[in-house]
């Protein structure tokens, strides 16, 4: 598992295997002299090794999927503070593509037992 911050209002967490990282990115407000804080999830990104592409040396490939939404900062700028990141922790190694993406989640569904009840 891993957990960093990318500046001063976001911080990434996620699970790594041997050729991936899967994580998410979240706004953090402090509640300061209080502590705690409210994290809220605006982006998901993806790492991996892609397979034998012609004329592609051997790479890591940054996938990351910005939220619309009023906390989530430029998708470019997100994706950027996470390659350093990432980079800079040795979670991966140049060389490297980045892409962002921007998303909206459309619906979705409960099956299961997926809520707790107090």
């Amino acid at each position: 598992m891993h957990k960093f911050d990318l500046n001063d209002i976001y911080q990434a967490e996620g699970r790594e295997t041997s050729d991936t990282r899967i994580g998410e990115i979240r706004h953090v407000l402090s509640f300061g002299n209080e502590g705690g804080a409210r994290l809220t999830p605006i982006a998901t990104y993806f790492v991996w090794q892609p397979g034998y592409i012609e004329c592609v040396n051997p790479h890591w490939r940054i996938d990351c999927y910005v939220r619309k939404h009023k906390l989530s900062d430029d998708p470019k700028t997100l994706a950027k503070l996470l390659t350093a990141k990432l980079l800079e922790t040795g979670l991966c190694d140049l060389p490297v593509w980045t892409s962002w993406h921007e998303s909206t989640e459309l619906g979705g569904e409960a099956l299961g037992d997926l809520w707790e009840e107090d």
